[in-house]
């Protein structure tokens, strides 16, 4: 048997997804004459960084039990490049985050599945 016969039975994959730079708010416009700022500029608006996340995934297909049995194992990635964080998308007006959402770290997911 070829020493390398493993490699027909496998696949991989991958995507790449990339979001560009989003506006979460603005900064606050010239305080009015008791000190107080009411309003926001539309001129300031606050952003948040660019972002890109990395997916990846290898299946092989194989025989068992004789041949019998087609199986398929898949390992995914999923934002592999994450390693998870809360990440702001409202601003006050001094440009201080005040709401977050919850950014979940890399997952690695195996399934298995059988042809009987």
């Amino acid at each position: 048997a070829d020493s390398h016969s493993w490699i027909k039975n496998t696949s991989v994959g991958g995507s790449y997804r990339w979001a560009d730079q989003a506006a979460i708010g603005f900064l606050g416009a010239a305080p009015d004459a008791d000190g107080q700022v009411r309003t926001l500029d539309r001129t300031k608006p606050v952003f948040d960084k660019d972002r890109g996340n990395l997916s990846l995934l290898v299946t092989y297909n194989t025989k068992l039990f004789n041949d019998r049995i087609r199986a398929r194992f898949q390992l995914n990635v999923q934002n592999v490049n994450e390693s998870g964080h809360l990440q702001a998308v409202a601003v006050n007006p001094d440009g201080s985050p005040w709401q977050y959402r919850i950014i979940d770290p890399r997952q690695f997911i195996l399934t298995a599945s059988f042809d009987l």
